[in-house]
Formats: structure tokens, C-alpha cells, sequence
């Protein structure tokens, strides 16, 4: 055998095991990220996440990720089941698979019923093998679906969301999409919802957490049916800011609509900008996580307790619970604006209300069931919130004639006290 036979042979060799040493790494480092995704998830108090029916292979991989939600009705929980299959290259996995929905006991497919036979909602994604970053696509697919009881039908048209995981140390997730128009209709009654753009950004755990979120609706169009010109709002656009660490929750939630028409005719614009701050950082995350697991044991939503049993729960986090309030927290209507040409409306408004937290520890869930604990409590609120130029009829019901110059309204909260202009109201 000659020299350079030898020589390329055991290149050949070195470099395919170099490449099969690579995909072996791949395929590991697989299986580490799922497992650690898994068990992360499993941490959460409301989820329970399991890996099933695992196939770890050099080149490729099947497995099914389960996660189990508790809704606290009665009809069972909810479980997410996303079968894959991954294939292991030198430098990235790639993966793919299904979304399914499973509810109640005995469980049914909740998209298989509105989705229909052989349609099923797909991600793809691909994770780089040394930074862990990744990028998954979520494809919706379009149906037809008609409930039998009402008769609403909705015509799906699809649409798609892409997340992406920077791969860092600290989780940052970045999340964007889009919904393409779609209809529901009733009868001769319609909704047509135009194009729905969606971004959001998640970094950090969940007690030291950060998330924005984005949602542009281009038009939404309502049809009553009965021959008039269908109400026409334009971009609707709603943003979010929460921020939670271990002193405060804080949150900022702004809402704008562009413009209402009906016909030829311009309704109203306006938008509104609303904050919460100054809640105990910590103590909303363990009021969080203790109360959904008093509501997994109790099989039912809150709001589906007998009045005994919320009490009985409440109970049981009222240290969290008055915690979280102990820094007094702050609702602040930072801007309102409201305008209308056709009902003459050009109205602002801004103000804030705060609830008293000093020694609010002391207090306890079945003092608020009394009278006195609960005028104690009314007693920590505040407030002033000021609207100018409001419309008409409004002013009349604040006892301002409609016709004065100056329509502005000063509305103050003191305890149960409220005053608009100086005048108590109640």
C-alpha cells in the first residue's frame, strides 16, 4: 500500500471520528439541555413536566415531553404532550414535532376537535451545539370551525410565532409572530380581525424576572348585521411592561386606538397609559406560588369557592398577602386621552391612588370580615385623579353645566370619602 494511501486513509478515519466523536457530544448535549429544561419546568408549583418514552440515539433522538397543568376544575387537569424527533449534526440539533392538548379525565384533544383530522399545530426548531442558543418556529395551521351549540363559526387562516433563546446563563427569551386576518361570524353578525403582530421579551427566574410584550392589531372590524355601516377600529396597540425582584413588583400597561369610523364618519381616538408599583417583590412571588397550590388541592378556580372556603384559603397566605401590601402600593393613571370630532370630546386625565401599608401586617383576613376591619382597611386608600375637558354629559352627571368653558372634573379619595370639585359624592 503506498504512502500517501496510508496517509489520506488515516485522515479519512481520524476525521470520521472526529465527526462521530462530534455527533456523540451533539447528541449528549441534547439530552443535558432537555433534561435540565424539563426539570425546570417541573419546579414551577403549577406544572408537573416529565420526559417519556426517550430514544437517545448518536445521530438522532425521540422522546415526549408531557406537562401536566392544574386548571382547578373539576373536569381534570390539562396536559401538553409534544412528541419530537431530533437529528444530531456536528455543529447543531435540529428538531421537530407536534402540539397536543390534552384535557379533562378522560382526556380529549382539544385542537384535534377544532383543528380537525390531520392538522396539528408544528414547531421546528435547531440548537447550536456549542452557545445553546436556539430557535424554534411554532406553525398554526387554518380551519374551519363551527360551534354546534351557538353557531359561531371561525375561519382560521394560520399563522406562525418564532422564539429564540440566546443560550446564556440567564434566560432570555425573545418571542415574535404573527396571526394572519381571520373571521368569526354569527348569523349575519361578523368580527373580521385583521393582521396581529406579536413580540415579547422574557429574561431572568421567576422571583428576579423581566417581560415586555408587544400586540399591534391593524383593524378590527364589526358587523352587526343589520345594514348599517360596520364599526372599524385601527391600530390598536398594546404594550406591557412587568418587572418583579426581590423588592418590588412594578408594571406599566399602555393602550392606544388610533381610530374609530363608522361609515365616513370618525368616532374617537384615544389612548391610556395605567401603572402598579411599590408591591413587596418577594411576597408576591411566594402569594403566587402558595395560592396556586391551595388551588390545585382544592380542585376548583377561586372564583368557584363557596365564600367559606376563600376565606379558608386567603387565611392561609395572609402573611404573603399583607406582605406584598406592607410598602404601600401605587396605582398611577399616567396619561388618559380621549378625543372625538363627532361627539365633540377632547378629554385628558392623569392621577395616582395609594393604599397606606404601615403595620398592614398586623392585620389579619378575619378582621376584614368585620365592619370596623373592613373600614379600617378603606381608610389606608388615597387618592386625586384630575380629567379635563370631559364631555358633556359627564359633567352634567358631576354636577358641572355642560355649557362651561371649563369642564374639568377633580375627583379625591380619602378612606371611604369621595369628593369630585369638593363636593362629597359619597
Amino acid at each position: 500500500m503506498g504512502k500517501g494511501l496510508v496517509t489520506a486513509t488515516a485522515v479519512v478515519v481520524i476525521g470520521a471520528a472526529g465527526y462521530v466523536g462530534g455527533v456523540a457530544y451533539s447528541s449528549q448535549r441534547f439530552e443535558d439541555e432537555m433534561a435540565r429544561m424539563v426539570a425546570e419546568l417541573d419546579r414551577s408549583s403549577d406544572i408537573k413536566a416529565t420526559r417519556e418514552d426517550v430514544d437517545s440515539g448518536w445521530f438522532g433522538s425521540t422522546g415526549r415531553v408531557e406537562m401536566e397543568l392544574a386548571t382547578g376544575d373539576s373536569e381534570g387537569p390539562m396536559r401538553i404532550v409534544l412528541p419530537y424527533e431530533a437529528g444530531h449534526g456536528l455543529l447543531s440539533t435540529t428538531m421537530q414535532g407536534n402540539v397536543k392538548v390534552l384535557y379533562g379525565t378522560p382526556s380529549r384533544d382539544v385542537f384535534a376537535e377544532v383543528l380537525g383530522d390531520g392538522k396539528a399545530i408544528a414547531f421546528d426548531g435547531s440548537v447550536d451545539n456549542f452557545s445553546g442558543a436556539s430557535d424554534t418556529t411554532l406553525t398554526l395551521p387554518a380551519f374551519d370551525w363551527q360551534d354546534p351549540e351557538s353557531g359561531t363559526r371561525i375561519d382560521f387562516q394560520g399563522g406562525e410565532l418564532l422564539a429564540s433563546h440566546d443560550g446564556g446563563d440567564t434566560p432570555e427569551i425573545t418571542v415574535d409572530g404573527e396571526i394572519t386576518p381571520f373571521d368569526i361570524t354569527n348569523g349575519a353578525e361578523k368580527v373580521s380581525v385583521g393582521t396581529l403582530s406579536l413580540n415579547g421579551i422574557y429574561r431572568g427566574a421567576d422571583n428576579d424576572f423581566r417581560q415586555d410584550d408587544k400586540i399591534v392589531l391593524d383593524t378590527l372590524t364589526i358587523d352587526n348585521g343589520t345594514g348599517q355601516p360596520p364599526v372599524v377600529a385601527s391600530d390598536i396597540r398594546y404594550s406591557g411592561e412587568t418587572r418583579l425582584g426581590p423588592t418590588e413588583l412594578r408594571y406599566l400597561m399602555k393602550l392606544s386606538v388610533q381610530d374609530v369610523s363608522a361609515g365616513d364618519q370618525q368616532m374617537a381616538s384615544g389612548d391610556v397609559s395605567i401603572s402598579i408599583d411599590r408591591l413587596q417583590g418577594a411576597a408576591v412571588y411566594d402569594f403566587i406560588t402558595q395560592l396556586q397550590g391551595l388551588l390545585e388541592e382544592a380542585g376548583k378556580p377561586f372564583e368557584e369557592l363557596s365564600e367559606e372556603q376563600q376565606v379558608a384559603i386567603l387565611e392561609k397566605v395572609e402573611a404573603p398577602l399583607f406582605t406584598m401590601l406592607s410598602t404601600s402600593p401605587r396605582m398611577t393613571l399616567e396619561s388618559l386621552n380621549a378625543k372625538s370630532d363627532a361627539f365633540g370630546v377632547d378629554m385628558q386625565g392623569d392621577g395616582q391612588m395609594i393604599l397606606d401599608g404601615a403595620d398592614i401586617t398586623d392585620l389579619t383576613i378575619q378582621e376584614l370580615q368585620t365592619v370596623p376591619g373592613q373600614q379600617a382597611f378603606l381608610n389606608r386608600l388615597s387618592g386625586r385623579f384630575e380629567f379635563r375637558n370631559v364631555p358633556p354629559m359627564m359633567a352634567m352627571m358631576a354636577g358641572v353645566s355642560p355649557q362651561a368653558a371649563d369642564r374639568n372634573l377633580v375627583v379625591e379619595i380619602d378612606g371611604d370619602s369621595v369628593k369630585i370639585n369638593g363636593t362629597p359624592i359619597y
